[in-house]
C-alpha cells in the first residue's frame, strides 16, 4: 500500500512536530495544521483495506484539523490540553494506519505503550530481531535511556527522604515519560509498556494522590531494575544481532504497578477479567497535567548554551587519543634529547623544541582531562546499595555522600565499583548495629555512614566511615592464629591487625546471612585496589565505628617517577612510593640475624633491599656507602633501594611489557625514554615480596 506509506511519513511528521512544537508560536501550530491538511488528502486517497479502520482514520483526522483551527483562531479553553487532544489521535492515527500498511499495530513518542496482560505477550519487542537501519537511533536510546534511570534512581533515592518534594517527583517523572517517548518511536514495546505504567503511577504522586513511600517506592525501584535489565539485553542483542529476548516477570510487574497505582493488592487485579482497564484512563492522567513553561524551557536551554555544551564522543576513539599523545610525548623527549646533546644551550632549535615540549605537554594533559569523569555514577550506586542492604537486615542508616563531582579516570572508575561495594556490604552488615543494640550502647537508633571523595596529593581519596561498634581485634587476631594466618604469639600493631580482614577466607561474622559472612569479598577489595596502583587503609576505634580509606593515582596511563641508575640500566620508582633518598655512613649499616641487612635511618631500621642482585646486574659499586639509597614506603611496609645514581624525575608514559613477559613481579610495566630505551618501571611492593623471599 504505497499510499499508506506515505501517509505513515507523514504521521510520523505530525508526531515529532508535537513534541518539539511550541503553544505560542503560531507558525509552528500553522506548520502543524499544513501537515495535517496533507493527512486528511491521503487518507481520502486511499481505496483498499479495512472500511472501519479507513473510518477510523477519517475521524481522528478531521478532529484534529477542527481543534487546531481552533487553537489558531484562540477560540480553545485550554490550549495545552487540545494539543494533548491532538497527540492523542496521531496515536490513533499511528495505530490505524499500521494496522492497514502491515497489518500490526504501531506505536510511537506520543503514544502511550500497551500494558501487557498474562493473556498476551508484553510487547512486540520480545523476540523481534534488529533492523540494521535501526542499530545507530537504538544506541542513542540504550545511552540516553541509561542517563534518565540513573537520574530517576537518584531522585527517588532523595525523595525517601523527603516525598513530598514536587521537582524530585517531576525529575523522576520526566525519566520514565521520556524513555517511555523514546521506546515508543523505536517500537520497543516492552520497555514502553514498562515506562508507561511506571509513570501512571508517579503521575498519581505528582497530583498528591499517591505517597512515594515504603511499598510504594519498592515498586518503582522494581520498574528501575528491570528497566536497567532489559535495556542492557537490548544492547546485547543490538550488539550480536540477536532478537531481543523476552522479559521474564514483565507481566507480573505491570499487573503490580497497575494495582499500587489502583490502591489494589497484586492479587485483585489478577482476579478481575484483562482488559476491563483501557489504555485510555491510564493516559487522562497526563492529558490533565500542565507542561513546563516556555519560558522555563527557554532559560534552561539558554543557560545549558551559555555554559559548557557536551558531545558524545566514542571512548574507542578517546582511548585512541590519549594513546598517540603520549606516542607524541614519547617522540618529543627524543627530539628534545637529540638536541641537548647536539646542540649549544643558546641554539634557536633548541629553544623552539622546548616550546614545542611545553604544547605537548598541554596537550597530553588536555587529552588526558578528558578521560576524567566524575565519580557521582558510582557513588549513587551505593547509595541504592545501601537502601536495599539496610532494609534486608532492617537496619535504620543515614547514608550521607559529598565529593561526587570530584573527577579520575574513566577505567578507575568502572573498575573502583566492585571493592567499594564490598566495603559498604560490610559496613552495613558487620558495622552498623541493630537498633536495638544501638540504644542499648546509648547511641541513636539509626546509623551513619559516610562515603567521601577528594584530591590529595595527585591521588584520589575514598572515605568510608561508619559509626558502627568497630573492629573487634582480638577476634580477628584470634581466627587469623586458628587459620594458620598469623603465628602464635606474633606481636602485630592495630593497623596489622586491622588488615588481617583482607585475607580470603576470614570472616569474623557470627553468622552465614544472605549479605555477607562467609570471608569472601574483603580480599577481592585488596587485589582490586592494588591492581589499580592503589592501597587502603583502616582505622578503627571500638564502640565508635570503623573507617576505610583508598588511596589511587588519578590516572592509570602516566605515572610521576624518579629515574634511578644502577649499573648501564635505568629504572623508574613511583614518587609516590619516594619517602626520602640519602647516601649512608658505614656506622648505619648492619646485619640483623634473620632479618638480613638493615639502614638506622632517624632511629628505625630498615630492611636494605640491593636490586641489582635481584635483577642480575653489574652495579658501579657494592659499597653501599659509595652508593645511594632510596627509602621507599608502602602499606606501612618500608625499605632501603640501593641504586647507584639518582637521574631526575619524570613524567612517564606507562606501556604494558606485553603477552610474551607477562606480570613479573617487582616490576609494573615500562616506558619508552628520549633516548628511544625503555626502563622498567618498579612495582614497590612486589620488590619487597622478593626481598623477603
Amino acid at each position: 500500500m504505497q499510499s499508506g506509506d506515505k501517509l505513515m511519513e507523514l504521521i510520523e511528521q505530525a508526531a515529532s512536530s508535537i513534541n518539539m512544537l511550541n503553544s505560542e508560536d503560531l507558525s509552528e501550530l500553522e506548520s502543524l495544521q499544513a501537515i495535517f491538511d496533507q493527512i486528511n488528502q491521503s487518507v481520502t486517497e486511499i481505496t483498499d483495506g479495512s472500511a472501519e479502520l479507513l473510518e477510523q482514520a477519517k475521524e481522528a483526522t478531521s478532529n484534529s484539523v477542527e481543534v487546531l483551527k481552533k487553537i489558531l483562531k484562540q477560540e480553545a479553553d485550554d490550549t495545552e490540553k487540545s494539543i494533548e487532544l491532538v497527540s492523542t489521535s496521531v496515536c490513533s492515527l499511528q495505530s490505524v494506519i499500521g494496522k492497514m500498511v502491515r497489518d500490526t499495530s504501531a506505536a510511537d513518542s506520543v503514544c502511550p505503550a500497551p500494558v501487557a496482560s498474562e493473556d498476551t505477550e508484553a510487547g512486540t519487542q520480545a523476540g523481534a530481531a534488529i533492523l540494521e537501519d535501526d542499530i545507530p537511533l537504538i544506541l542513542d536510546f540504550i545511552a540516553e535511556a541509561a542517563e534518565h534511570i540513573d537520574s530517576a534512581e537518584a531522585g527517588l533515592l532523595e525523595l525517601e527522604s523527603k516525598p513530598d518534594d514536587e521537582d524530585t517527583i517531576n525529575q523522576i517523572f520526566r525519566g520514565f515519560h521520556t524513555i517511555k517517548g523514546m521506546a515508543g518511536f523505536l517500537n520497543l514495546s516492552d520497555i514502553g509498556s514498562l515506562a508507561h505504567s511506571a509513570e501512571n503511577l508517579l503521575d498519581l504522586a505528582r497530583k498528591g494522590e499517591l505517597v512515594l513511600a515504603g511499598a510504594n517506592t519498592d515498586v518503582v525501584f522494581e520498574s528501575m531494575d528491570m528497566m536497567k535489565k532489559m535495556i542492557a539485553e537490548l544492547k546485547e542483542s543490538t550488539g550480536t544481532g540477536t532478537p531481543v529476548p523476552a522479559q521474564k516477570g514483565l507481566p507480573q510487574l505491570l499487573a503490580k504497578l497497575k494495582a499500587t497505582a489502583e490502591g489494589q493488592t497484586l492479587a485483585d487485579p489478577l482476579d478481575t477479567p484483562h482488559g476491563q482497564k483501557k489504555d485510555k484512563e491510564l493516559d487522562e492522567v497526563l492529558i490533565t497535567q500542565p507542561k513546563p513553561k516556555i519560558e522555563d524551557i527557554a532559560t534552561k536551554a539558554k543557560t545549558t548554551i551559555s555554559g559548557d555544551e557536551k558531545i558524545k564522543v566514542s571512548t574507542e576513539r578517546l582511548d585512541k587519543l590519549v594513546n598517540m599523545t603520549g606516542e607524541l610525548v614519547i617522540a618529543q623527549l627524543m627530539v628534545d634529547e637529540e638536541v641537548d646533546k647536539n646542540l649549544t644551550a643558546e641554539h634557536e632549535l633548541g629553544r623552539k623544541v622546548s616550546h614545542q615540549g611545553k604544547i605537548i605537554r598541554e596537550l597530553q594533559e588536555l587529552s588526558m582531562s578528558m578521560r576524567m569523569v566524575p565519580i557521582h555514577g558510582v557513588f549513587q550506586k551505593m547509595t541504592r546499595l545501601v537502601r536495599d542492604l539496610s532494609h534486608k537486615a532492617n537496619k535504620k542508616i543515614d547514608f550521607i555522600t559529598s565529593g561526587e563531582e570530584t573527577e579520575l579516570d574513566r577505567n578507575i572508575v568502572d573498575k573502583i565499583a566492585d571493592p567499594l561495594v564490598h566495603m559498604v556490604r560490610n559496613s552495613v552488615d558487620h558495622g552498623i548495629e541493630s537498633a536495638q543494640e544501638r540504644s542499648e550502647a546509648g547511641k541513636s537508633p539509626t546509623g551513619r555512614i559516610e562515603l567521601r571523595a577528594f584530591h590529595q596529593a595527585g591521588n584520589i581519596v575514598i572515605e568510608i566511615e561508619d559509626d558502627g561498634k568497630g573492629l573487634d581485634k582480638e577476634r580477628i587476631l584470634k581466627k587469623a592464629v586458628d587459620n594458620g594466618i598469623v603465628e602464635v604469639g606474633r606481636q602485630l600493631s592495630d593497623e596489622e591487625i586491622f588488615k588481617l580482614i583482607f585475607h580470603a577466607g576470614l570472616s569474623t561474622a557470627q553468622k552465614v546471612t544472605s549479605v555477607s559472612g562467609r570471608g569472601v569479598g574483603m580480599d577481592v577489595v585488596k587485589k582490586n585496589i592494588e591492581s589499580l596502583r592503589g592501597k587502603v587503609d583502616i582505622s578503627s576505634t571500638p564502640g565508635r565505628g570503623t573507617t576505610f580509606t583508598v588511596r589511587m593515582p588519578l590516572t592509570l596511563a602516566i605515572i610521576d617517577g624518579q629515574v634511578v641508575k644502577i649499573g648501564n640500566n635505568r629504572y623508574i620508582i613511583p614518587i609516590n612510593s619516594i619517602v626520602r633518598s640519602l647516601k649512608p655512613t658505614a656506622e648505619q649499616i648492619s646485619s640483623v640475624q634473620n632479618r638480613g641487612e638493615m639502614v638506622m635511618v632517624r632511629g628505625r631500621l630498615i630492611p636494605l633491599i640491593r636490586l641489582y642482585k635481584l635483577f642480575d646486574i653489574v652495579p658501579a659499586s657494592e659499597d653501599a656507602t659509595e652508593s645511594l639509597l632510596v627509602v621507599v614506603e608502602e602499606e606501612n611496609d618500608i625499605c632501603c633501594l640501593l641504586v647507584d645514581e639518582l637521574l631526575g624525575q619524570q613524567q612517564v608514559v606507562i606501556k604494558n611489557l606485553g603477552e610474551g613477559l607477562g606480570k613479573i613481579k617487582g616490576v609494573s610495566g615500562g616506558a619508552i625514554m628520549g633516548d628511544g630505551n625503555v626502563s622498567l618501571i618498579l612495582d614497590v611492593p612486589g620488590l619487597m615480596e622478593l626481598a623477603q623471599k
